[in-house]
């Protein structure tokens, strides 16, 4: 909580953890219809089998475990013997079971909630029934003790919250929130009478329990749903998670009583659409996501983490209108290009939203959407429907971005006035689509790839044609390795070709994907040339010998991968995926073998890091070149991130073997979603 940093990653679950819960010792996850029980936030030590439908809800009690499933069954479990204490099964039409709480001091007993509104009190020991609480009309969604013995407030679906007594079953006091149903409630423990409320839209009501009235409102504490908030014991610290892939921790230290963001971490809410590594050092990921949000992602620790924001048509009325009804938006981000040579002084990103004409910049300093947005002269009064930017590359002085579009126009701006400085060709550079503009390290060519099958090279300067080479099939897009001068083109029959930009000959030509190719990235030194594919493999081209030399398959598709500049890791972002997986280059700490795979060679299925829930399935792998890791902590690769001096990474030896994930930063427990 002081940081906001990983502790600890524990190993995979076959499942999504659905519900989490813990007491002093361990930690309780349910996945699925089966209960886990972690010890040092690492391993499972316990798995409790007895429910035939999932897990939604689970209370730690002393030596015992309390489950529910869907079927309304509660089961209570011994902890350490694995074995059924206890079981209670409820009719679903009567009282089906959606909330649990132990009230303080009130020895074996547990008060359940239900959807029709009613509570129970029973004696799990005697496995009676003690009192049933009429309801309010409304079904319950959450109970939680107050710091006060026999004071309970109840959360319900109609938006309200009732404090009750239930030593003498009266209401204290009645609230109501206007935002649909309650999602979490907590009290603050350090001297103020203030209680907290989670809404399905993303407010949170603050309340004054002497008062008896509305405190604050916090509008827009997250994009999604409340999962859950807790206060910190005896600290004025709010923690609050949401289904936007999002932790934020508030303190209140205002005298309007309302909470201050302190720290966050953040992922993506919709999963990447393509990342790059941004600047030298190989510490930073540029990601862009289906969530219109552009973010940098830090290999070395959680802080320093940060976001880019929203792209939008006007940031002062997006600001106004906010999360929710913010009709400024842009589309997310298909393609970017970025350079650290001008950051300082200007913007170093540019980027193309989807089926959108008009590019962005992006300031990564100031870790913002830039000031100018680049649009063609000739488009500027009307824009034709189905007309976009496709493609956009920024010279290696940070000078200049090249756009291509649908159309086959490809036009120069310049990145510190946003002024457009000029087009390659006539009237256009194709006759097809732009499927990919590169400019090379001196800023003395620019080439180009149309979908009518041809790859052109352009004088920067002077923008006239210089040279262009056919290809049977149209090019997909294309990815220029400025040191050695090599452009990898990749095809629409799946084929890739190396092209050298001085000779404008191509030199190498690979075939073995079986779907389209989504991504490409070289080496740093440029003798590996990886691409991944929708067929579900990523796979290594040794260029000097023209060999495939590793092949690995996945659950599921790569959209887009990046080698770090240093070379010690493959990132890659998967289909419907929210993380970001590191894998770790083998060669760089242990011998491998560079020996060609056969033309026949059948690639075994790797697990992504993390995903695995056996350690022998992980042990087993194929993978010669490339391994799966985590980040700072992780046991299994060559690499091992020292926690003292976090600023860079330090080269350790490893101890024992363990694959784990490198994921947009985790949420807390959500208490009834994941």
């Amino acid at each position: 909580v002081k940081r906001l940093g990983i502790v600890a990653v524990s190993n995979g679950l076959p499942q999504d953890i659905t519900y989490l819960a813990a007491d002093r010792m361990l930690v309780f996850a349910s996945c699925g219809s089966l209960l886990y029980a972690f010890a040092r936030n690492k391993e499972v030590v316990h798995t409790y089998k007895g429910h035939d439908t999932d897990i939604h809800l689970v209370l730690p009690f002393g030596d015992h475990v309390i489950s529910v499933d869907r079927d309304d069954i509660l089961i209570i479990w011994d902890i350490q013997s694995e074995e059924e204490y206890l079981q209670l099964n409820f009719d679903k039409a009567v009282f089906a079971v959606s909330a649990i709480m132990h009230p303080s001091t009130y020895l074996n007993k547990i008060l359940l909630g239900s959807e029709q509104g009613s509570l129970q009190l029973w004696n799990i020991k005697s496995n009676k029934l003690l009192y049933t609480f009429p309801g309010w009309g409304a079904g319950v969604t959450v109970l939680e003790q107050a710091p006060a013995v026999d004071i309970v407030a109840v959360g319900l679906v109609s938006g309200h919250i009732i404090v009750h007594n239930i030593k003498y079953d009266e209401i204290l006091m009645k609230f109501q929130q206007d935002w649909g149903p309650i999602t979490a409630i907590s009290f603050r423990t350090d001297g103020h009478a203030v209680m907290a409320a989670g809404s399905p839209i993303g407010h949170i009501g603050l309340w004054d329990l002497d008062q008896k009235k509305l405190l604050s409102q916090m509008r827009n504490a997250h994009a999604t749903a409340i999962a859950g908030l807790s206060f910190v014991q005896g600290e004025p610290l709010l923690i609050t998670n949401g289904s936007d892939n999002a932790i934020r921790e508030w303190v209140f230290d205002a005298p309007s009583g309302s909470g201050r963001l302190l720290r966050f971490r953040m992922g993506h809410s919709a999963p990447p659409t393509k990342v790059r590594y941004h600047g030298q050092n190989g510490q930073q990921i540029l990601s862009a996501g289906q969530d219109s949000t552009l973010q940098s992602f830090s290999t070395v620790h959680d802080r320093f983490n940060k976001s880019l924001g929203r792209g939008s048509l006007n940031k002062k009325k997006s600001k106004k209108k906010g999360l929710l009804y913010d009709t400024m938006v842009l589309p997310p981000i298909t393609t970017f290009a970025a350079e650290v040579a001008r950051q300082s002084d200007w913007d170093g990103i540019v980027a193309c939203h989807q089926g959108y004409l008009t590019c962005t910049t992006w300031n990564y300093q100031k870790g913002s959407m830039g000031t100018h947005k680049l649009k063609p002269a000739i488009f500027s009064k009307n824009t034709p429907v189905g007309i976009y930017a496709t493609a956009v590359d920024i010279t290696s002085c940070g000078n200049f971005a090249v756009i291509g579009l649908t159309t086959g126009h490809v036009d120069i701006y310049n990145m510190q006035s946003g002024i457009h400085r000029g087009h390659y060709g006539k009237d256009k550079a194709h006759e097809g689509s732009v499927r990919g503009v590169a400019v090379d390290g001196l800023n003395q060519f620019t080439i180009t790839a149309g979908s009518e099958g041809f790859v052109k090279f352009w004088k920067f300067k002077t923008t006239d044609l210089v040279h262009s080479v056919s290809f049977p099939t149209s090019p997909s897009k294309v990815l220029l390795h400025r040191d050695s001068g090599l452009l990898g083109i990749a095809l629409d029959d799946f084929g890739i070709s190396i092209l050298d930009v001085e000779t404008t000959k191509i030199i190498r030509n690979f075939s073995g994907h079986q779907g389209q190719i989504n991504d490409m990235t070289f080496s740093p030194d440029g003798r590996w040339l990886i691409t991944a594919s929708m067929d579900c493999t990523i796979r290594t081209w040794d260029l000097p010998s023209g060999c495939l030399v590793d092949c690995f398959l996945l659950d599921s598709a790569a959209v887009s991968i990046t080698m770090s500049p240093t070379g010690d890791f493959l990132a890659s972002s998967h289909v419907d995926d929210l993380g970001i997986y590191l894998w770790s280059n083998r060669s760089l700490y242990s011998l491998v073998s560079l020996r060609p795979l056969a033309a026949d060679y059948e690639p075994s299925t790797v697990m992504l890091p993390g995903t695995s829930p056996a350690e022998d399935d992980l042990k087993c792998t194929t993978v010669k070149l490339i391994e799966n890791t985590q980040l700072k902590g992780d046991r299994k690769s060559g690499y091992q991130f020292s926690s003292i001096g976090e600023s860079h990474p330090s080269l350790k030896k490893p101890r024992n073997k363990k694959k784990a994930i490198y994921e947009s930063p985790p949420v807390f427990p959500a208490h009834g979603t994941s």
